[in-house]
């Protein structure tokens, strides 16, 4: 009697431990497929939005060079815009207007240059490193691989690595503003650091205006 009392103890302590665990992974498995449903929600929403304006402040830090000011991006199509640098008090650094086939950079004496590489032409006039190719991408958080990058439970891009030439940046997306887009709710980018050994750039977003 007593070993069938301690069989039937261990049957319903395994059923229990069962239990809990089909329970947890059921969980886990709905949590993963909420998240995976907003992130394509969202990352859908991020390739529809190909026009924008913004208006922010950044920092940029190298060894050789450093700029703080204010910055406006107007973005026409994936690849075509315009970037506007100014200092704190609005005087004007630079102004850059990018097409698919010229890069053309004011400087503030209203001389111009331009090169069919847009990434050549500031780091030989500006010292800013940056993959400027991919911006309409990483600035919007859009997502380079749904694989490998991080989000959070929102489906928003929090985390990842971007390729250039022989470099390779870590982007990290601290916050996102919320943003009324065609009848429905968009988040977008409020706080974006982008880093690699030799270069740092912060850039904090105040407004988006959504064409």
């Amino acid at each position: 009697m007593h070993l069938l009392v301690k069989f039937y103890n261990i049957i319903v302590l395994f059923l229990i431990v069962t239990l809990i665990t089909a329970c947890s992974n059921t969980g886990l498995g709905l949590n993963q497929k909420s998240q995976q449903t907003a992130n394509e929600k969202h990352q859908q929403q991020l390739s529809n939005l190909t026009a924008y304006q913004a208006i922010g402040s950044l920092s940029y830090v190298t060894d050789r060079s450093k700029y703080y000011g204010r910055f406006f991006i107007n973005q026409i199509s994936d690849n075509q815009y315009q970037l506007k640098l100014t200092t704190p008090v609005g005087t004007s650094i630079f102004s850059l207007t990018v097409t698919p086939y010229l890069a053309e950079l004011t400087d503030r004496d209203g001389k111009k240059y331009t090169d069919e590489n847009v990434e050549r032409l500031m780091t030989k006039l500006t010292g800013m490193n940056i993959p400027f190719k991919s911006l309409h991408n990483w600035f919007k958080g859009m997502s380079n691989n749904l694989a490998t990058d991080k989000f959070d439970a929102q489906g928003h891009l929090i985390k990842t690595t971007l390729p250039q030439d022989d470099q390779k940046w870590l982007l990290t997306i601290n916050k996102y503003n919320s943003y009324p887009l065609a009848n429905n709710t968009i988040y977008l980018p409020a706080s974006i650091e982008l880093v690699n050994k030799n270069n740092k750039l912060k850039m904090t977003i105040n407004n988006w205006k959504l064409n």
